[in-house]
């Protein structure tokens, strides 16, 4: 990921020690609902007889894999996130000024 916006200059990272912590949780936070949102339909949608076989592949895989692909987006969420909290300027982010 890039460390400065290339439009605007922000920078990514708020220059804070421990701040990728909340794109983790973010990352976290996603990465469960997903996981469970498909589990809990799954056995929704075919009740009396869900596929547990399926589900016990598909539960391990879908922990693995959905983090991975959402950690630039999480990145970015929490990074609004914080912007909303602390708006720029706050911090000298932008670089040159």
């Amino acid at each position: 990921m890039a460390d400065h916006c290339p439009r605007c200059g922000l920078a990514f990272s708020r220059g804070e020690s421990g701040y990728q912590l909340g794109a983790m949780w973010f990352n976290l936070l996603f990465a469960e609902s997903v996981a469970m949102t498909v589990f809990l339909t799954t056995v929704y949608l075919t009740w009396p007889d869900p596929p547990w076989d399926r589900l016990q592949i598909q539960g391990p895989v879908e922990a693995i894999v959905s983090p991975i692909f959402f950690y630039p987006f999480s990145k970015t969420l929490f990074l609004a996130f914080d912007l909303a909290m602390r708006p720029a300027g706050t911090l000298e982010e932008h670089r040159g000024h």
